[in-house]
């Protein structure tokens, strides 16, 4: 039998244990007796009121937009169903290995994703990149919330203004093409004909001449879109109501906001697969292409998909598992909630296709043509597609609406991940006050994402998606699995989870050997492919300038500088070990207080087991 790997038991009295105070534990010989520090915090950290609360968040936070508009077309992209083999292998490889290593260390430790690394002070700067990183994405995301609640209230018409070439916005090369030239009509019913080359279908005009009111460059910022700073404030002010009590406030949300996505995803589904061409449209979605596998940027696109839409490294995982309690069975939700998220990827696969079908059987597009990602398919492709239906303002008012859910339970995660991550490094000051901090971070939020909804504002968004959480992601990730795979020790998070769920996952030896080598091995790759296949920041047919590149280039480094920065000052500070050798062996060693946590923790542990042995329940079995 394979020796499990342990942890040294502190040594609990027998006489007088039951009839302790709950805020005392006994104390070591030739040590104060302490007051158990970490109930009084859990109390006002606060806690998942129910396990479901903390699943439905986990569920809520991965599953984002880019289920939506990036795998459906990485799907189609990458060899249509011959995709789906690298891209849950990549689930098993990278996926559900990070994501359990971070409910569990986050479950374990119970502390926000800076004051976590008292496991590893010289690495305390991984948690203030994943801070970082969560804030910067915390500023942009909310525009594609606040593009969702303006077509959402523009559902409420007879006719969508989207849907035709009579509009105040259309050009003179509005219509559709199919593939050699197009037609439409103007304002007063005369027919036309235009190359092919140069048509622009009216949603998409409406996108962009209307919605956007889009200048030519970065360099043309032009003026405010009023409507679009009104509806960010109104995202804003959502997000706040779900996150000014933490997770009491939205863990009561998610019940909503993580479920009904699904219900409306469904109806999508039924509502496309009655529609003419839909199964052309799943046909190419699904088509397998096996040659693809050969590819190397197949393999990358699975992986990446993977990393991104699971959330690690973002600190969003680490964060919401800091709020369980000690005993939740993380091993089975880090198996959960992965095998959701995938689905949920493939399902909407189903949506999305199955309407780009009908799109091209209606309008005499090529599918090919019609296939695209990010906001171009759930703000041009799909509201034409939806403008096609019959009762179309009830399909795009669902549609949008579900889009507004999805976004939202990853972005009130996100603000979440960077307001815990404060007020635990600073809970003296900011801890009494965390409502009044959430309203600051929002409001402060809100204005600066102000420039966003000017004209020009979608060539700024276009920049930090682009270089922001590219590399610097990838690289904290990485860091992040070696560190605990090494230095605190794959071994030791191992039986910190026995501690926890009662049992060592059989295939803990599995785990041990993705956390060391497997998978910062292939996130390493992935940089060191990403970095190779580089291409410059561009939206569109606009290439940006240089000075716009390299201040894309700085957002990628601003996160990743706490790094080393930390490294020093944490050296600096470290006042045992008089070479600078000791200094750093010392830091890579947890501090007192999360040593004293681990015999806290082992404390309560023995008082569940007696209070288990007394009520005659049955110990946990092996999942």
């Amino acid at each position: 039998m394979e020796r499990v790997p342990s942890v040294e038991k502190i040594p609990i009295p027998d006489s007088n244990f039951d009839k302790m105070e709950p805020e005392k534990i006994p104390a070591k010989e030739g040590q104060m007796t302490n007051e158990i520090p970490e109930k009084s915090k859990l109390e006002e950290r606060g806690t998942w009121g129910k396990q479901l609360d903390f699943l439905l968040a986990c569920i809520g936070y991965a599953v984002g937009l880019g289920n939506i508009w990036r795998f459906p077309y990485l799907c189609y992209r990458n060899g249509g169903g011959a995709f789906l083999i690298p891209y849950f292998l990549m689930m098993l490889a990278v996926g559900m290995p990070l994501f359990f290593m971070e409910l569990a260390f986050g479950q374990y430790a119970r502390e926000g994703p800076i004051t976590i690394w008292k496991a590893a002070p010289l690495f305390k700067g991984i948690g203030y990149a994943m801070v970082c990183i969560s804030g910067i994405v915390t500023v942009y995301y909310n525009l594609v919330l606040a593009w969702a609640v303006f077509f959402f209230f523009k559902s409420f018409t007879k006719e969508l203004p989207w849907k035709g070439c009579n509009n105040i916005w259309n050009t003179d090369s509005c219509g559709y093409s199919n593939g050699t030239n197009i037609t439409y009509e103007n304002s007063n019913n005369e027919t036309f004909t235009v190359s092919a080359n140069e048509s622009t279908i009216p949603a998409e005009e409406y996108w962009r001449n209307e919605v956007l009111q889009l200048t030519e460059g970065i360099e043309d910022m032009g003026s405010m879109r009023w409507q679009l700073a009104a509806c960010l404030f109104l995202a804003w002010v959502i997000v706040y109501a779900c996150i000014f009590k933490g997770v009491k406030s939205s863990g009561k949300v998610v019940y909503f906001t993580a479920t009904f996505p699904y219900v409306v995803l469904t109806i999508l589904l039924i509502r496309g697969l009655t529609l003419e061409g839909a199964m052309d449209g799943i046909y190419f979605y699904l088509n397998p292409k096996w040659e693809t596998l050969k590819d190397a940027k197949v393999w990358n696109d699975a992986a990446t998909q993977i990393f991104y839409s699971l959330g690690p490294a973002w600190g969003g995982i680490l964060t919401f598992a800091s709020f369980n309690k000690f005993h939740n069975n993380c091993y089975r939700d880090a198996l959960v909630v992965p095998l959701i998220n995938c689905f949920t990827s493939f399902y909407a696969g189903f949506v999305v296709f199955s309407t780009l079908g009908f799109m091209s059987a209606k309008t005499g597009i090529p599918i090919q043509n019609v296939s695209t990602t990010g906001p171009d398919l759930v703000f041009i492709t799909y509201p034409e597609a939806i403008a096609q239906m019959p009762v179309a303002p009830l399909w795009s008012f669902l549609f949008f609406f579900m889009l507004f859910l999805v976004g939202l339970d990853t972005q009130f995660g996100m603000s979440e991940t960077f307001i815990c991550g404060i007020v635990d490094e600073f809970p003296k000051y900011l801890r009494p006050h965390k409502s009044l901090f959430a309203l600051a971070v929002c409001v402060v939020c809100f204005f600066l994402g102000l420039p966003l909804c000017m004209q020009g504002g979608i060539y700024v968004f276009e920049l930090i998606n682009w270089y922001c959480c590219w590399l610097s992601l990838m690289l904290v990730g990485m860091f992040e699995c070696l560190v605990i795979g090494w230095v605190y020790g794959a071994d030791r998070l191992l039986a910190n989870t026995r501690e926890m769920i009662g049992f060592m996952p059989r295939i803990w030896r599995l785990y041990q050997v993705a956390w060391r080598f497997v998978t910062p091995s292939i996130i390493l790759a992935i940089t060191i492919f990403s970095m190779n296949q580089y291409v410059p920041v561009y939206y569109d047919k606009y290439v940006y300038p240089g000075w716009a590149e390299a201040i894309g280039w700085m957002l990628t480094f601003v996160s990743l500088i706490p790094i080393p920065v930390m490294m020093v000052v944490q050296v600096h500070r470290e006042s045992e070990g008089e070479t600078l050798l000791e200094k750093i062996q010392n830091l890579m060693k947890p501090t007192p207080d999360w040593e004293k946590g681990e015999e806290i923790k082992s404390c309560e542990e023995e008082v569940v087991m007696k209070s288990v042995s007394k009520n005659g329940l049955p110990d946990p079995a092996p999942v």
